[in-house]
Parts: C-alpha cells; sequence; structure tokens
C-alpha cells in the first residue's frame, strides 16, 4: 500500500515507536497511544471518504477486528471498551478504542449531543429509517 508522505496517518506506522505498534495490516493498522494505556487508534490503510466507503475487505474484518481488540482490553484489566468515531478531518476512516477501567466515569453523555442534533425532524427522521430498514431487507443482513 503506498504511503503518503503528507498524511500523518500514512505515516503513523512508519514514526511510532515498536512497542506501540499492534497491527500493520493489509487493511487496517492499529497504534497504542503513546502514553495512554489502554487507548489505541484504529484505521484503514486506504484513504477513503469515511465509513461507508472502506474496502469490502476492510468492511469483513472491521468486526473482527475490534472484538478481538476489545477482548485484548478486558485482558488487561480494561471493564469495556469504547468505540469513537469522529474523523471528519482525515481521508482515513480511523477509530479510537479507549479501554475504560471499572472506576472510570462515562466518557459519553448523549445528552448534550442529542440537545446539539435536535431539530424537530421527526418525519423525515421516520423516513430515513425506513430507508435505512429497506437497505438492510434488501442486503441480506436481516432476517
Amino acid at each position: 500500500m503506498p504511503r503518503h508522505a503528507d498524511c500523518k496517518i500514512c505515516t503513523m506506522l512508519e514514526t511510532a515507536p515498536p512497542e506501540n505498534l499492534v497491527l500493520d495490516g493489509e487493511h487496517w493498522g492499529v497504534v497504542a497511544m503513546r502514553e495512554a494505556a489502554g487507548v489505541l487508534m484504529v484505521f484503514t490503510r486506504d484513504h477513503d471518504q469515511g465509513v461507508g466507503s472502506i474496502s469490502d475487505a476492510a468492511a469483513a474484518g472491521f468486526g473482527p477486528l475490534i472484538k478481538t481488540l476489545s477482548a485484548g482490553l478486558s485482558a488487561s484489566g480494561f471493564e469495556k471498551t469504547s468505540v469513537i468515531s469522529l474523523g471528519d478531518n482525515a481521508v482515513h476512516t480511523h477509530f479510537m478504542l479507549v479501554g475504560r477501567k471499572p472506576a472510570d466515569a462515562p466518557i459519553f453523555d448523549n445528552t448534550p449531543l442529542m440537545a446539539r442534533l435536535a431539530c424537530k425532524e421527526g418525519e423525515r427522521a421516520r423516513a430515513v429509517a425506513g430507508r435505512l430498514r429497506d437497505g438492510l431487507k434488501n442486503s441480506g443482513l436481516t432476517a
């Protein structure tokens, strides 16, 4: 996979200290954040336009990868794993996995987010949900 010198994520695997490199795979890279135990950056190796545009091969590997990483965090003393994706400013789909210890406060409270997103578009929201249901039925992902 070609690396792009001007892309921070492309060069991350090359610059990460070996002890922080978790995975240098064909479709996904994983780097442990240097001084934050249990915090991982998981990213596609391809440039893409977000989660809806990742390759089929990357999509097929995503679930098993996240499950395996979460199990590894659990075995390292973390109670839960939060998965955060806010990659609006990158040309890679990327996620932060954050291992949470039993006494940790929640890192996300959806109340402010939902207040920010609340725009009273109930009819449109139901129409979008219907299109999504139809798409799932047609995809074979639902019974």
